[in-house]
């Protein structure tokens, strides 16, 4: 089964970019705000400045375990601003513990609905462990679907 060892990778870049996040609470408007920023940041400057400013911690769109990501339809990571290293990887195929493919989920409700809430479990930095993940996503254009999160404090 190969999603185990995708998950185990993914798990491995993203608590190893995250060293030092403050712990932070964040609120549903929040998310869905920076989000909506990000989309904005997008459409004024163009994706390729954008995305750059979005994956860098200085960038103005992260805030402790609060940031901007964006994915191609494919799964591709075009923007990650929790962590930079996973820009470019292809993300379709990492399931969380329940099975479901987030990124996967994060693109079909991008494309079919343009905007929208979902969860699912991914790993949280700032905690060291998988929880629970609310997800704002925003579709920018055909190519591009941008997110952002908050981590709840239930377990999964």
């Amino acid at each position: 089964m190969r999603a185990r060892p995708l998950l185990a990778c993914l798990l491995g870049v993203i608590f190893s970019g995250a060293a030092g996040w403050p712990v932070t609470a964040h609120t549903a408007d929040e998310v869905q705000t920076l989000v909506e920023r990000a989309a904005a940041h997008i459409r004024a400057v163009g994706p390729a400045r954008a995305f750059a400013d979005i994956s860098r911690p200085d960038g103005g769109f992260v805030d402790g375990d609060l940031y901007v990501f964006c994915n191609a339809p494919d799964g591709t990571v075009l923007a990650h601003g929790g962590n930079p290293k996973l820009v470019g990887k292809n993300l379709a195929g990492v399931r969380d513990a329940e099975g479901t493919h987030p990124i996967l989920e994060v693109v079909r409700l991008g494309l079919a609905q343009g905007k929208g809430w979902l969860d699912y479990l991914w790993p949280n930095p700032e905690a060291g462990r998988v929880q629970r993940k609310m997800t704002y996503v925003l579709r920018i254009d055909d190519r591009t679907i941008c997110g952002s999160g908050y981590y709840t404090a239930s377990p999964p």
